[in-house]
């Protein structure tokens, strides 16, 4: 076989998929939302057009912050990359088995932010499009600089000779809270966010002088496409910065990880998970507790929408009933956790003598109790407005 011939098998011929773990994060969904349907309210008691697009100017970066750790994740932080690392696989097929996860979550918090900004706006469509193509030039320029995000991470996160300027960087940057070589995760993501601003914000003033004039200058276009062809160039680096960095970062980072949790010593339970009496729903509970922080805080949040919605005066409208229900999507998040631990569950359970739903893993009982509250507070919120 000529050396052109096995080139072209091998251009035909795909490699697999690198395997993946469940994420960490079942929730990370529900960040988007709830910022994007709070960032709605605000928008909505705005009625300047100017106001309101200083407020997707400033609001715009917090809609695409909320979720920005758990779609970069699948790059330096999934549990795969530390155990995949030791075989010999490219860096490159790791930079792109993390490109799917990234790609979903960027398509759902800009899905998230539009729809945001068309609650708060409609019917003024005119003002909703121009809103949006604001919103939508930051999220492209997000597009570009966010796997350079993970590609300085891994580039930084290395362990650099003694008097090395980024050694000292890196020094400075822990400030004792965590390793040198991990202190650049601190920053990264904010840095190239804040990064991706500036890129977008020459388009986002030739969108706002297109809408108030009508027309803009050949510099306002050159002004517009130079930022955006510089972060092209930062996305087309990132993959041989990763490249350069991987093997190293990725060790410090889970070392620095496993440091920080602390001991693997589980947390006490409540007295009142006790008081049930079927022990598979203290078992379903227990999990839930141990696995889910800040459940009593995503219950309180959910309650106190609901009474601030029953109490107020005025109609519903679209920015609030959004609210509502990412406060409801954040309390109802640990249902993903109990899915994904069904089948350990089911593992402990089998061989008892138990209905089998139950020896399947399946805790129908602690599923009702998670669904109950919503269920309840949307029924009076539904009598209420109705």
């Amino acid at each position: 076989m000529t050396e052109r011939a096995r080139l072209r098998y091998r251009r035909r011929v795909r490699a697999p998929p690198l395997p993946s773990w469940p994420p960490e994060w079942p929730g990370a969904w529900v960040a988007p939302l709830l910022v994007a349907a709070t960032w709605s309210i605000v928008l909505a008691g705005e009625p300047s057009p100017m106001t309101q697009r200083g407020l997707v100017f400033a609001g715009g970066p917090f809609v695409l912050l909320a979720g920005l750790h758990a779609r970069l994740a699948g790059y330096l932080h999934a549990r795969e990359r530390e155990r995949l690392l030791p075989l010999p696989i490219a860096p490159a097929a790791h930079f792109a088995a993390a490109r799917p996860a990234h790609r979903r979550g960027l398509a759902l918090a800009t899905a998230c932010g539009l729809a945001a900004i068309a609650a708060a706006t409609l019917p003024d469509l005119e003002r909703a499009a121009w809103l949006a193509a604001d919103f939508a030039w930051l999220a492209l320029a997000a597009a570009l600089v966010e796997p350079a995000i993970a590609g300085a991470a891994a580039y930084g996160g290395r362990r650099f000779p003694d008097g090395h300027p980024l050694a000292e960087a890196q020094r400075y940057g822990a400030g004792g809270w965590t390793s040198p070589e991990a202190a650049i995760h601190l920053y990264a993501p904010a840095l190239g966010l804040g990064l991706a601003m500036l890129v977008a914000m020459p388009g986002q003033l030739t969108f706002a002088r297109l809408a108030e004039r009508g027309d803009a200058t050949s510099t306002h276009w050159a002004l517009l496409a130079a930022p955006m062809v510089l972060a092209a160039g930062l996305r087309l680096a990132a993959g041989r910065l990763y490249a350069a960095g991987l093997w190293e970062a990725v060790p410090w980072l889970a070392e620095a990880t496993r440091r920080l949790a602390g001991t693997a010593a589980p947390s006490p339970r409540p007295v009142v998970l006790d008081r049930l009496g079927n022990p598979v729903l203290q078992l379903g509970a227990t999990q839930l507790w141990r696995l889910c922080p800040l459940l009593g805080l995503r219950l309180l949040a959910l309650v106190a929408v609901s009474l601030w919605l029953l109490t107020r005066a005025g109609p519903p409208d679209a920015p609030r009933i959004a609210l509502w229900c990412a406060v409801a999507a954040v309390w109802l998040s640990p249902l993903q956790t109990l899915a994904r631990e069904r089948r350990r569950t089911a593992a402990a359970l089998a061989a008892l003598p138990l209905p089998a739903p139950e020896r399947a893993g399946r805790l129908r009982g602690l599923e009702g109790l998670v669904c109950a509250p919503p269920v309840a507070l949307g029924a009076l919120l539904l009598a209420r407005w109705l």
